[in-house]
């Protein structure tokens, strides 16, 4: 069996630079982290890898060349293969051109499942997988929360629908979307394996190899324009540490009091 899972790097929120002229988020200059909801979809795929070993994992990422490690740290994790997908003529592609660029990709390998995250911190429009789903005319589901069995020719999926848990059988190949509420764990790169070598499983993509039309791809080929984003800037609260005590207990008590909780 072979699972591709569709990830995303996203501008930490705590350290993220933003181009007031550009009026974007500067990616090269943000640190950047794996997406919540496709972390656990990396694990996930991990985990399957673990109980049947004949599992095949890639990991995708569309994103700045600076990725390159990042991805490659999958390859060390235990992944099969890691693809980044990278060229500055994709730069501005709203939702829609994303899943272009990736299905475009996808339609040059095969998968029996294909899993990603349903929503970023960076945007958060559920879009992608639907999208990539659609394009390449097969099943998909989004917002789920668990995935109790999969198999090569289906998956049961429990997805959170308007406060309702839904239990459902899909046919693969497909593409599920996952949340961060599956609290799924992702490992780390064991030690002895920290620098190794894995170039031969990975590969780097461009539209020289995708071969789009360039009024296809970046802001040219986005349909969405934005208007005018607005930074939300997060406030330092200094923080305080008490005794656990009788006095320290009745302060946390009146604290919680004055801000309304109790």
């Amino acid at each position: 069996m072979k699972i591709i899972c569709l990830v995303k790097f996203v501008p930490d929120t705590e350290k993220f630079e933003y181009d007031y002229e550009t009026d974007k988020i500067d990616r090269d200059a943000s640190k950047l982290i794996l997406n919540p909801d496709d972390k656990n979809a990396v694990a996930f795929a991990m985990r399957q890898k673990k109980q049947d070993p004949s599992t095949s994992i890639e990991i995708v990422t569309m994103g700045p060349m600076k990725l390159e490690e990042e991805m490659k740290d999958f390859v060390r994790l235990g992944a099969d293969h890691a693809v980044l997908i990278s060229d500055r003529r994709f730069a501005g592609s709203d939702s829609l051109v994303t899943s272009r660029i990736l299905a475009r990709y996808l339609e040059t390998t095969s998968f029996d499942l294909l899993l990603t995250g349903t929503h970023t911190l960076d945007g958060g429009t559920g879009h992608v997988g639907p999208q990539i789903a659609e394009l390449m005319g097969i099943n998909q589901f989004s917002t789920i929360v668990a995935i109790p069995e999969v198999t090569r020719e289906f998956s049961i999926v429990e997805a959170l629908q308007e406060e309702k848990t839904y239990r459902l059988k899909i046919k693969n190949p497909s593409v599920l979307s996952v949340t961060h509420q599956m609290n799924l764990r992702l490992g780390f790169v064991r030690y002895e394996n920290i620098g190794k070598n894995v170039d031969d499983h990975f590969s780097l993509v461009t539209n020289d190899t995708l071969q789009l039309p360039l009024d296809a791809i970046g802001g040219k080929g986005s349909p969405t324009k934005v208007r005018k984003n607005v930074v939300v800037k997060r406030e330092q609260v200094a923080h305080k540490v008490v005794k656990v005590d009788d006095e320290g207990i009745e302060e946390v008590v009146h604290f919680l009091k004055e801000k309304g909780y109790v």
